[in-house]
């Protein structure tokens, strides 16, 4: 329970999906009048057909279990069993039931589609209503239980008819578009094409469609085509597309009952439910045009084709300018823009410790920060409490439409989620989801890589040009600052104080102390010269113990030289030796004239006359 609200959480695969999209809207109606609210964890990708995209899958991470009533699982979606007994598992631990659509695990709830009595349906209209004796079967995935299933559906009915099968009426258009073109193409190739071909989803019967009419083959007067599942594509084509609708609106009716039974105190029902798809004719095998609520479906397409050029555009541009962004504080002006207005965004605060490279190195999981927030009243880096879920929840939830969470991903990493908050149930909407979420994943992650990209340049860049024991300039790099300094015209009339340090006994401490003793004496004569002059001072290691700044404008060099002395005093008590040094001073005026040589000398001149007082002294 979230905020007095029974918590429903919907794991699944493209919500933007019109039958998914469907499902989403009657389901969260349904659960709005029993008090529930309803989170939905999505990936994007098909799992698969992504490479087996692990990155994305940890969106399902920040199921909250603890707080979760119910979990629903689109075991056909998501089409990862392990990966869907991961969940169910986390769910168990914290007695959490689980439900699952197109699916079967060991106790636990299900609500089924009846595919095999669906396919049943459209293969008997075809050999049966359509008297085809030749028939051929397209296939979907090699692997795939549904179409190993639908496969001795077709044989069955075959069989019933007394027409006998043979490895010629079969093929694999593995659901999609370019497998299925193939495979068409492979049976234009034959001297005597089938009298039907019955594909094993719709996706598979367009194309079938479209390659075989732009060869010249009349559909459905040469060949009929028949195709399943429902989708609007299939009323959409030309032909229409005989199919089997999978009912979204009787889907939701299902779980929300299951659901209910299942919120009862105590309930420990396992409860299973089957839906049987609709069967539809159409065009495509010559029965007369099906349009279902084409016109509005046509219109929805033509809002999201119409928006959709822009919106790439726009994220485009947002993405380009987030990764190159000069500063986080940055990248969160860009974050804000009309695309992001119902998102909070929460990422790794690993992300941003340059000392190590986020989407190279294996780290953990660890604190987080939101670093945009929609509903916020400015943009500002906040820590992220998990226990709250998201920022502004009841703001969020006295809406009335769910919560949508993708994880970003980049380079294989997912460096944290975006949520989605829509105050509405929009289509396109949703269908920007992907889009906007891997362009907040690609320009979050390119500014972080190009963050630490320049973090090692500088360290390599300062690893050359500074100094390896005292972390001063080396000659080289000195002389290429000095160069720029004189190329800058603004620098031209200003005072110029040069100090030149010379460490004093080096020789007697590395024989008595050991070479140990003369490095760190090195080393502090630089620290107490750092210190006491300006940051913006060029200070170098000229020699062995040699070391000079160089201080552009005004300054008081009494001042530097008795702080460079009081802190080597306060670092000789400490220690069994003395270390101190000669410090001399010259100042002038800066030009672009200047000899660096000469003033280097006489600088050195000043602090050699100090040093030959000091052995006097001595």
């Amino acid at each position: 329970m979230i905020n007095g609200k029974k918590l429903v959480v919907l794991c699944t695969y493209c919500v933007y999906n019109a039958q998914v999209f469907s499902f989403v809207e009657d389901l969260n109606t349904q659960l709005k009048k029993n008090n529930c609210c309803l989170f939905i964890y999505a990936i994007n990708s098909e799992i698969g057909n992504s490479g087996d995209n692990l990155a994305e899958t940890s969106v399902f991470n920040l199921v909250p279990y603890d707080k979760a009533d119910v979990l629903i699982i689109m075991d056909e979606k998501l089409k990862c069993p392990e990966l869907v007994q991961s969940i169910i598992d986390k769910a168990n631990e914290h007695n959490v039931p689980s439900v699952i659509i197109d699916g079967e695990y060991e106790g636990v709830s299900s609500v089924n589609y009846d595919y095999e009595k669906g396919f049943e349906a459209v293969v008997r209209h075809i050999i049966e209503e359509h008297k085809v004796r030749r028939p051929h079967f397209m296939a979907g995935k090699r692997t795939s239980e549904f179409s190993n299933a639908r496969i001795k559906v077709f044989k069955k009915v075959l069989a019933d008819n007394g027409i006998a099968f043979d490895d010629s009426m079969l093929s694999y258009g593995d659901f999609w578009s370019v497998p299925a073109r193939a495979a068409a193409d492979e049976l234009l190739k034959r001297d005597k094409l089938p009298e039907a071909v019955i594909c094993a989803n719709d996706i598979m019967a367009i194309n079938v469609c479209d390659v075989f009419q732009a060869a010249g083959v009349k559909i459905p007067e040469e060949v009929i085509v028949s195709g399943f599942d429902g989708i609007d594509e299939a009323f959409w084509s030309a032909p229409g597309i005989t199919t089997a609708m999978c009912d979204s609106h009787m889907l939701a009716d299902a779980i929300s009952e299951v659901v209910s039974t299942l919120l009862k105190d105590g309930n420990k029902e396992i409860i299973k439910k089957w839906i049987s798809p609709s069967f539809v004719a159409n065009e495509s095998c010559g029965c007369p045009r099906c349009n279902l609520d084409l016109l509005i479906a046509v219109q929805g397409l033509n809002n999201r084709f119409y928006h959709h050029q822009d919106d790439i555009h726009i994220m485009q541009n947002v993405t380009s300018r987030i990764m190159g962004g000069q500063s986080l504080d940055e990248c969160l002006h860009y974050l804000r823009n009309p695309l992001t207005a119902h998102t909070c965004i929460v990422v790794e605060n690993s992300c941003f410790n340059l000392e190590c490279n986020y989407f190279v190195e294996d780290i953990p999981s660890g604190k987080k920060s939101v670093i945009f927030d929609a509903y916020a009243d400015e943009d500002k880096i906040v820590p992220y409490d998990p226990e709250v879920i998201v920022p502004h929840l009841d703001e969020i939830l006295e809406k009335g439409y769910p919560l949508i969470f993708n994880a970003l991903e980049y380079m294989g990493k997912s460096p944290g989620f975006i949520c989605y908050s829509y105050p509405r149930f929009d289509i396109i909407d949703y269908a920007k989801m992907p889009s906007l979420t891997n362009s907040m994943g690609m320009g979050i992650g390119g500014f972080v890589s190009m963050k630490y990209q320049k973090y090692l340049r500088d360290k390599i860049r300062r690893m050359y040009q500074k100094d390896a024991l005292t972390g001063l300039y080396n000659r080289m790099a000195f002389l290429a600052q000095f160069e720029e300094l004189k190329e800058d015209e603004e620098n031209n009339g200003q005072p110029l104080t040069v100090i030149m340090a010379d460490l004093n006994g080096l020789k007697a401490i590395n024989d008595n102390c050991g070479h140990g003793a003369g490095d760190h004496a090195i080393a502090t004569v630089a620290k107490a010269i750092t210190d006491a002059c300006p940051a913006s001072a060029l200070s170098v290691r000229f020699g062995g113990d040699e070391m000079f700044s160089f201080v552009l404008g005004e300054c008081d060099s009494r001042t530097i030289i008795d702080d460079i002395e009081k802190e080597l005093e306060e670092e000789s008590e400490r220690l069994e030796y003395t270390i101190s040094a000669s410090l001399g001073v010259y100042e002038t005026i800066f030009h672009e004239e200047l000899d660096l040589e000469e003033i280097i000398g006489l600088a050195d001149e000043q602090m050699y006359n100090v040093k030959r007082k000091n052995k006097e002294g001595r």
